[in-house]
């Protein structure tokens, strides 16, 4: 299982975290480098060459795992200045689609690897960073502080199982674009 011609070490490093998310999601912190690297189809040699352990790698998936959505929502900011524009970035990559059973696998990963030293720190990190965005963005701190709220939790009852129907995910959506605009 060695290393396949033509795959660099970013490539290698994609692998890895993507193998780290699906084990953890069913496995929790507990999972080993050794499941990982089975679920990568690498060695766990390989494993520790990139990530030096599962405390290095936990922390990597964290990061990737929150730079990810980060990545997602600011694809999705709409032209212009309008105010409330990265707020409904946000939602949208939260409540389009089936994208709220994103949000509770994201949430509950992040949960599992809580235990980590660290990742609470990137976690907190993260949200103040998702704070401070949206004051730029122009919103009141009750708008920002309920859409961050409701999409976590609607994030949260999916993951456990609950999740809305799609009328409600629409309704809540709706509700939520309509803090976006400070005018109204």
């Amino acid at each position: 299982m060695g290393r396949t011609a033509g795959r660099g070490p970013e490539d290698t490093k994609r692998l890895i975290l993507d193998a780290a998310r699906e084990v953890v999601a069913v496995q929790g912190a507990k999972a080993t480098l050794d499941d990982v690297a089975a679920a990568a189809g690498l060695t766990r040699g390989a494993v520790v060459y990139h990530y030096s352990s599962k405390n290095a790698l936990w922390v990597a998936l964290a990061r990737d795992v929150l730079a990810c959505f980060h990545q997602t929502v600011h694809t999705r900011i709409e032209d212009g200045q309008r105010p409330g524009r990265l707020a409904r970035a946000f939602i949208r990559a939260s409540l389009e689609g089936d994208e709220i059973d994103a949000v509770g696998e994201r949430l509950f990963l992040l949960a599992s690897l809580a235990v980590t030293p660290g990742v609470s720190e990137i976690v907190a990190e993260d949200g103040a960073q998702w704070k401070a965005e949206m004051v730029e963005d122009g919103l009141s701190v009750g708008a920002r502080t309920v859409i961050l709220s409701a999409v976590d939790g609607a994030g949260l009852m999916a993951g456990w199982g609950l999740k809305p129907d799609r009328a409600e995910l629409d309704a809540l959506r709706a509700e939520l674009e309509n803090l976006t605009d400070p005018g109204s």
